[in-house]
């Protein structure tokens, strides 16, 4: 009972990523985006006469879906215009999709969190008797606390 430690929300790791994706069960999607991604670079490389290779193709399809847009090369023929555009739309709802799974991720790890902290708040409410003069101390400045946060 002599433990106090706090739970404290810790941040995103990106490491994180990979395993929220797997379990959102959006791997066919990036899959698929890594998939469109390649093509439109390599249809851009192949019929845009002003982008030269498949690694300038590449940046430009970076750009389309980061929409920063540097200018370094555009698409002016229909191909690449299609391809641009395919790209960029798929892009924009994945994109939503990853932040979507990323934010209930989350959320999810927030509300363990607080259930693991009201877990141990009820436990030394029903060892009450039991507590140190310390330990009823802590407990009554975290309800204060808890009295503060909701005024």
């Amino acid at each position: 009972m002599g433990n106090n430690q706090q739970t404290s929300v810790q941040p995103l790791k990106l490491r994180f990523i990979g395993p929220v994706i797997r379990a959102s069960g959006l791997v066919p999607s990036l899959v698929t985006f890594i998939v469109l991604f390649l093509v439109a670079s390599i249809l851009v490389a192949a019929f845009e006469p002003g982008v030269s290779g498949f690694g300038n193709a590449a940046w430009l399809m970076f750009q389309v879906v980061t929409t920063i847009g540097l200018g370094d090369y555009t698409c002016v023929s229909v191909v690449g215009r299609v391809v641009a555009i395919v790209l960029s739309v798929y892009s924009v709802f994945f994109l939503a999709l990853i932040t979507g799974a990323v934010v209930s991720y989350c959320q999810e790890r927030m509300r363990a969190q607080r259930n693991e902290s009201v877990a141990k708040f009820i436990d030394q409410l029903e060892h009450l008797p039991e507590l140190s003069h310390e330990e009823l101390v802590a407990l009554s400045e975290k309800v204060k606390k808890f009295n503060m946060s909701r005024r």
